[in-house]
């Protein structure tokens, strides 16, 4: 349901100070951004430059080895909000916050 809702599926071909120009630019359209280990890196630099707005996490009840962190040091200071929560029967949870303006 998100991939349909999203005009752009946004990877690391698009430059960062691309869509944070497209952003400034009052555009209201829906970016997704995949973080997976491949795009890691990526995604910190989109938060860095403040590119963006919401956050959906899935936790899957699962553990495997040492993980890889997402968000790094050196993140700016934001703020979010905790905007929903769902669970779904085979144990997974997800969380959607939303930046503070």
């Amino acid at each position: 349901e998100i991939r349909k809702k999203a005009l752009y599926r946004v990877t690391p071909d698009y430059s960062i100070s691309m869509l944070h120009e497209w952003r400034k630019d009052g555009t209201n359209i829906r970016y997704l951004a995949e973080a997976t280990p491949d795009t890691a890196d990526y995604i910190n630099g989109l938060l860095r430059m403040h590119a963006v707005d919401e956050i959906i996490l899935y936790n899957v009840p699962f553990i495997l080895g040492s993980g890889r962190h997402f968000f790094k040091s050196a993140l700016p200071k934001q703020h979010w909000t905790l905007s929903s929560v769902k669970s779904y029967p085979n144990g997974v949870c997800r969380s959607i916050y939303t930046l503070d303006k």
